[in-house]
C-alpha cells in the first residue's frame, strides 16, 4: 500500500486519535500508528502507546479504526458481489495515477458531463418509481448512456473511434474509446453515474468517479477491480466476459 494511503487513513482517524490522547492523558509523541489489512481484506489504522522510562504503563495494546468492504449488485441485479477494502484501495490508487494523464483527464471531463446530464431510468429498467430533484433531467438506461458517449466523442481530437458494446446475457451496454495514440479506454458511463436512490426516494444527483468504470486496464474493467461473486466465491467476470458481448457499430 502506498504511503499516501497511510497518510490518508491517518487524517481520517485524526479525531479518534485526539480523543484517545485526551481520554488517556497522553501526548502525541506517546502515540504511534500502523496501517494494515486484516484477514478479511479490511483496512485498519491501529494506534499504540509507547511506554516511557520512569513510568509504569502496561504493555502497549493496539486499538484500531477499521474501514470495511463494499457490497453491491450488478447487471440485472441478480449478481451480488463483495469488494474488499484492500482491492478497492488498490483500484483507487490506480485511478489516482490515471488522473495524472492529461488525455485521461480531458476524456473524463466529457464522461462526467454525460453523467451529470443524465440520470438512471429506474422505472424503465426495473419498474421502480423514484423521484428526481431535477424533474426535466434526461433519463436513460445503459444503452442510452453508451449512445451518449458515442455522440459526445464524435470527431473528438483525441479519439480515433468509439465502439458501443452490448450484451443481452448481461442486459448491459458500454463503450470502448480508442485513442489516436492506439490506447483503449474502457468506459461504463452507466455505473460511473452511480445509479443509487437516497433514503427519501430521490435518485442521487452526484456522479461517482469509480476507479474501474473508466480505465485502460481490460482485466480491471472486466472484474470491477477485484470484486468477488458472493455466490461462487470467485472473481466476478462481467463486460467482455459475457459470452455474447458484441460491438454495435
Amino acid at each position: 500500500m502506498q504511503s499516501s494511503y497511510i497518510l490518508e487513513y491517518a487524517r481520517k482517524a485524526k479525531d479518534y486519535k485526539d480523543n484517545f490522547l485526551r481520554k488517556n492523558s497522553k501526548s502525541a509523541s506517546d502515540l504511534h500508528y500502523r496501517f494494515l489489512y486484516n484477514e478479511n481484506g479490511e483496512a485498519c489504522l491501529e494506534f499504540t502507546v509507547t511506554p516511557k522510562i520512569g513510568y509504569t504503563w502496561p504493555e502497549p495494546t493496539w486499538v484500531g479504526y477499521t474501514w470495511g468492504n463494499t457490497k453491491g449488485k450488478i447487471g440485472n441485479g441478480e449478481i451480488k458481489y463483495s469488494l474488499t477494502r484492500k482491492l478497492k484501495d488498490g483500484a483507487q490508487h490506480r485511478m489516482d495515477l490515471r488522473r495524472k494523464d492529461a488525455m485521461f483527464v480531458e476524456i473524463e471531463k466529457v464522461v462526467l458531463q454525460i453523467t451529470k446530464d443524465y440520470q438512471y431510468d429506474f422505472k424503465s429498467a426495473y419498474g421502480i418509481s423514484v423521484k428526481y430533484r431535477r424533474p426535466n433531467i434526461k433519463k436513460a438506461v445503459c444503452g442510452g448512456y453508451a449512445s451518449a458517449v458515442v455522440e459526445a466523442f464524435n470527431n473528438h481530437p483525441l479519439l480515433d473511434k468509439v465502439e458501443e458494446w452490448s450484451s443481452e446475457k448481461g442486459n448491459h451496454a458500454w463503450d470502448v474509446l480508442i485513442l489516436k495514440d492506439g490506447r483503449k479506454l474502457y468506459c461504463d458511463a452507466t455505473w460511473y453515474q452511480g445509479n443509487s436512490i437516497d433514503e427519501r426516494g430521490y435518485v442521487v444527483d452526484i456522479p461517482i468517479q469509480n476507479p474501474v468504470d473508466l480505465t485502460f486496464d481490460l482485466d480491471e474493467f472486466n472484474s470491477l477491480g477485484g470484486a468477488i461473486d458472493k455466490a461462487t466465491g470467485k472473481l466476478l467476470a462481467v463486460h467482455f466476459a459475457w459470452g455474447d458481448a458484441k460491438v454495435k457499430n
